[in-house]
Protein backbone atom coordinates (compact mmCIF):
# COMPACT_ATOMS: atom_id res chain seq x y z
CA UNK A 1 0.00 0.00 0.00
CA UNK A 2 1.01 3.74 -0.56
CA UNK A 3 0.46 6.05 1.46
CA UNK A 4 0.94 9.91 1.56
CA UNK A 5 0.81 11.31 5.49
CA UNK A 6 -0.73 14.89 6.02
CA UNK A 7 0.78 16.87 9.29
CA UNK A 8 0.44 19.98 11.21
CA UNK A 9 4.00 21.15 11.98
CA UNK A 10 5.80 24.23 12.15
CA UNK A 11 8.28 25.89 9.34
CA UNK A 12 10.90 24.79 11.82
CA UNK A 13 10.11 21.30 12.96
CA UNK A 14 9.61 20.22 9.90
CA UNK A 15 13.27 21.46 8.40
CA UNK A 16 15.08 19.46 11.67
CA UNK A 17 13.04 16.52 10.78
CA UNK A 18 13.95 16.49 7.45
CA UNK A 19 17.84 17.21 8.20
CA UNK A 20 17.70 14.50 10.62
CA UNK A 21 16.42 12.20 8.09
CA UNK A 22 18.89 13.34 5.50
CA UNK A 23 21.79 12.78 8.34
CA UNK A 24 20.23 9.23 8.72
CA UNK A 25 20.56 8.43 4.59
CA UNK A 26 24.20 9.88 4.63
CA UNK A 27 24.80 6.91 7.48
CA UNK A 28 22.89 4.38 5.62
CA UNK A 29 20.06 4.04 7.97
CA UNK A 30 17.04 3.15 5.56
CA UNK A 31 14.15 5.59 6.42
CA UNK A 32 10.71 3.54 7.10
CA UNK A 33 8.79 6.50 6.70
CA UNK A 34 6.71 7.11 3.95
CA UNK A 35 5.97 10.48 1.92
CA UNK A 36 4.81 13.10 4.19
CA UNK A 37 3.26 16.74 3.03
CA UNK A 38 3.42 19.34 6.35
CA UNK A 39 1.13 21.82 6.60
CA UNK A 40 1.76 25.05 8.71
CA UNK A 41 -1.84 24.78 9.84
CA UNK A 42 -4.73 23.08 10.03
CA UNK A 43 -6.51 25.77 8.09
CA UNK A 44 -4.35 25.62 5.48
CA UNK A 45 -4.75 22.15 5.25
CA UNK A 46 -8.21 22.38 5.55
CA UNK A 47 -8.33 25.17 2.61
CA UNK A 48 -6.01 22.31 0.28
CA UNK A 49 -8.21 19.87 1.04
CA UNK A 50 -11.96 20.72 0.50
CA UNK A 51 -14.92 18.92 0.22
CA UNK A 52 -14.34 19.65 -4.10
CA UNK A 53 -11.02 18.41 -4.22
CA UNK A 54 -11.77 15.19 -2.00
CA UNK A 55 -13.87 14.38 -4.60
CA UNK A 56 -11.10 14.80 -7.46
CA UNK A 57 -8.92 12.38 -5.44
CA UNK A 58 -11.76 9.31 -4.94
CA UNK A 59 -13.00 9.85 -8.48
CA UNK A 60 -8.89 9.82 -10.05
CA UNK A 61 -8.53 6.82 -7.97
CA UNK A 62 -11.98 5.20 -9.64
CA UNK A 63 -11.34 5.93 -12.77
CA UNK A 64 -7.81 6.23 -13.51
CA UNK A 65 -5.36 8.62 -14.74
CA UNK A 66 -7.68 11.39 -16.65
CA UNK A 67 -7.21 14.22 -18.39
CA UNK A 68 -8.42 17.62 -16.55
CA UNK A 69 -11.62 18.19 -19.39
CA UNK A 70 -12.63 13.97 -18.58
CA UNK A 71 -12.28 14.19 -15.05
CA UNK A 72 -14.34 17.76 -15.29
CA UNK A 73 -17.04 16.36 -17.39
CA UNK A 74 -16.69 13.19 -14.95
CA UNK A 75 -17.26 15.70 -11.93
CA UNK A 76 -20.14 17.87 -13.63
CA UNK A 77 -17.66 20.60 -12.54
CA UNK A 78 -16.53 23.31 -14.30
CA UNK A 79 -13.08 23.01 -16.52
CA UNK A 80 -11.85 26.36 -14.49
CA UNK A 81 -13.00 25.22 -11.61
CA UNK A 82 -11.86 21.46 -11.78
CA UNK A 83 -8.30 23.05 -12.95
CA UNK A 84 -7.48 25.19 -10.04
CA UNK A 85 -8.38 21.77 -7.86
CA UNK A 86 -5.65 20.04 -10.03
CA UNK A 87 -3.64 23.05 -9.24
CA UNK A 88 -3.59 22.97 -5.71
CA UNK A 89 -3.34 18.87 -4.95
CA UNK A 90 -0.44 19.09 -7.70
CA UNK A 91 1.09 21.30 -5.39
CA UNK A 92 0.59 19.42 -2.53
CA UNK A 93 1.45 16.09 -4.44
CA UNK A 94 -1.44 14.53 -3.50
CA UNK A 95 -1.74 13.83 -7.30
CA UNK A 96 0.56 13.28 -10.03
CA UNK A 97 0.80 13.74 -13.71
CA UNK A 98 1.73 10.09 -16.12
CA UNK A 99 4.18 10.51 -19.03
CA UNK A 100 0.88 11.53 -21.36
CA UNK A 101 0.25 14.45 -19.07
CA UNK A 102 -2.70 13.16 -17.47
CA UNK A 103 -3.27 13.66 -13.63
CA UNK A 104 -3.50 10.43 -11.12
CA UNK A 105 -3.14 9.33 -7.45
CA UNK A 106 -0.21 7.58 -7.01
CA UNK A 107 -1.42 7.14 -3.25
CA UNK A 108 -3.94 4.07 -2.10
CA UNK A 109 -4.24 5.51 1.22
CA UNK A 110 -3.69 9.56 2.52
CA UNK A 111 -3.67 10.04 6.13
CA UNK A 112 -3.57 13.14 8.48
CA UNK A 113 -2.07 13.14 11.34
CA UNK A 114 -3.48 16.11 14.22
CA UNK A 115 -1.64 17.13 16.99
CA UNK A 116 -3.20 18.96 19.45
CA UNK A 117 -0.34 20.79 20.98
CA UNK A 118 1.33 21.67 18.01
CA UNK A 119 -1.58 22.77 15.93
CA UNK A 120 -2.67 25.19 18.14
Amino acid sequence: MSEMKLTIESLDRFAADTLDMARALDRGERSEHGPVFAFESVEGLLSTLTSNRWAVLRTLRQRGPSSIRALSQALGRDYRAVHADVTALLGAALIERDADGRIFVPWTRISAEFDLESAA
